[in-house]
């Protein structure tokens, strides 16, 4: 339940509930999400509050918003496994504007990129892969 308490934001709130109803299917993976509206009647909140909440839905890669479409939960991403070699350094960063439109990545989605001890640099988006270790007897 949302209530007005000093120590956890209204936003912060719905975003918890929401994202508990999508953790147990209430919304399953690639349907629709209720409007904006709808959930500040549903939960008796402003729309700036909503708003806020939803943000932080996408944030979390939980659902994807585009315009006229409304929100929609996303399909959870199977991930690649990538093999970091020891030599190997893996940096995290956010992608340039451009990046995120070439990779198309949503808003939030960080990189990883991998510089190989040969020069070789690959760029991965975070939320697509799995990063494992070699070990080094087995090389």
């Amino acid at each position: 339940m949302i209530a007005r308490r000093r120590d956890h934001a209204l936003y912060q709130q719905l975003a918890d509930v929401l994202r508990e109803q999508i953790q147990q299917g209430a919304y399953g993976a690639g349907t629709g999400f209720p409007a904006e509206r709808e959930l500040c009647k549903l939960h008796g909140l402003g729309l700036m509050t909503v708003r806020r909440a939803m943000a932080i839905l996408r944030e979390e890669g939980l659902i994807t918003t585009s315009r006229g479409s409304g929100s929609v939960v996303r399909v959870p991403i199977r991930r690649a496994t990538v093999v970091l070699d020891a030599d190997s350094c893996l940096i995290a960063r956010m992608p340039s504007a451009v990046e995120r439109h070439a990779m198309n990545l949503e808003p939030g989605v960080p990189l990883l990129e991998i510089r190989h001890v040969r020069g070789q640099v690959q760029v991965l988006a975070a939320d697509q892969v799995e990063v494992t270790g070699r070990s080094t007897a087995a090389g």
